[in-house]
């Protein structure tokens, strides 16, 4: 028998992936507000999308590093779900995980087009700290396989 909330509400496998992204977002993104967590959002269902780990938002993100443009551990801290930007975030996190949230962060005016496709975001960055020194050669400075489509606050997004 599994535990269940105060309401006798079960969190379901779903739910439990949900979480796991907001906190991504959230410790990826904070400092950029609601937009900037929004964005890294965003970037996990382009993932998901594109078929990175047969679309299993377990394992994309499970192993987040590999595509992460830093090799430092996670903090332990958790965020605040009082804080505002951390509740809106809550309230739209389905909607980005099911796909019916349109992307109007990552999507620049102007989309990107190769040989007549569209590239989504798939890679995000500060540039003054990264620290990964693959992202740092195949990502960011291979401009033509991954251009930089847009920016919120000081996080670029790459195709």
């Amino acid at each position: 028998m599994g535990s269940s909330l105060p309401d006798g509400v079960y969190v379901t496998g779903a739910e439990f992936i949900k979480s796991q992204l907001a906190l991504r977002a959230w410790r990826d993104a904070f400092s950029e507000g609601l937009d900037g967590m929004r964005a890294v959002c965003h970037v996990f269902r382009n993932r998901a999308n594109a078929g990175w780990w047969n679309g299993d938002w377990i394992q994309i993100l499970s192993h987040h590093k590999d595509a992460s443009s830093r090799v430092e551990p996670d903090s332990d801290t958790l965020p605040d779900p009082r804080v505002y930007s951390f509740q809106c975030l809550l309230q739209e996190i389905d909607g980005i995980f099911s796909g019916a949230a349109k992307d109007d962060v990552t999507v620049p005016v102007l989309p990107t087009f190769t040989a007549g496709v569209y590239r989504p975001v798939l890679y995000y960055a500060r540039l003054d700290q990264i620290t990964n020194d693959w992202f740092l050669e195949n990502i960011s400075r291979k401009t033509a396989e991954h251009p930089r489509l847009t920016q919120v606050g000081q996080i670029f997004f790459f195709a």
